[in-house]
């Protein structure tokens, strides 16, 4: 099946990308910090218009999961850390020390904001007529899967076990029906404050702020979701691998 570009996209597209090309050309190695993440910024706009694949198979569910977590937990915690730092930013991400409690910070949002996805699909696939026992195996089992694909970090000395326990226990009990993202967001985005390298100067409103970081990603997930997965041949695939 292809995917059509309108021309006024493809236009735009061409003329974001030949920009960021030219602002590299000309600030070089030394450009600015600034600039870069204009240019960054620009490169994301661009990869945003281009049309995504429709998930018709575990293998593809899977992959669309754990980008999409990484990139959610990457950003929100590295855009919030630099916002709230400000001008001491710079100095904090060149050290050492910062950047190794900042890596538990995105260590517990991937595995957090993760799990939150996999409920999202987890209720899509339920509403598409999978099974319910077979769902919720299959599910704990790709997000044990997604989990052990990386290394084993610090802050998880005994393995990813804890998480995908707690992920399984929540598919169990978790009641048929829609799925509220923001209020599992700002769950995660709670748990993500509480590990902060920094003390932030006002932590209630700047633990709703993070949280909203995080909820407003996960809306845009469950909408990219709803728009990407094809639903029955996922379905069929995951109740056939199902052992009896």
């Amino acid at each position: 099946m292809c995917c059509v570009v309108f021309p006024e996209v493809l236009f735009f597209s061409t003329s974001v990308f030949s920009w960021c090309m030219r602002v590299r050309a000309t600030f070089g190695r030394h450009h600015s910090t600034k600039v870069e993440d204009a240019s960054l910024t620009m490169l994301s706009v661009l990869k945003s218009l281009l049309p995504k694949p429709r998930m018709r198979d575990v293998a593809a569910l899977q992959h669309f999961l754990e980008r999409e977590a990484a990139h959610l937990a990457q950003r929100s915690v590295i855009d919030f850390a630099r916002n709230e730092l400000g001008s001491l930013s710079a100095q904090a991400f060149s050290d050492d020390r910062f950047q190794a409690k900042l890596a538990v910070c995105r260590w517990e949002g991937f595995a957090a904001t993760l799990a939150d996805m996999v409920v999202l699909a987890h209720a899509r696939l339920l509403d598409a007529g999978t099974p319910r026992a077979v769902l919720d195996r299959r599910m704990g089992d790709l997000y044990a899967a997604i989990l052990e694909a990386h290394h084993v970090p610090e802050i998880r000395p005994d393995g990813w076990g804890a998480d995908v326990a707690a992920l399984r226990k929540r598919l169990a009990e978790r009641t048929d029906g829609a799925v509220d993202p923001q209020a599992d967001a700002e769950a995660t985005g709670r748990k993500v404050f509480n590990t902060l390298p920094f003390e932030p100067r006002d932590p209630k409103e700047n633990r709703m702020v993070l949280a909203n970081a995080f909820a407003f990603g996960l809306i845009a997930f469950n909408d990219g979701l709803r728009r990407l997965l094809v639903a029955a041949p996922v379905r069929d695939e995951l109740s056939a691998g199902a052992t009896p």
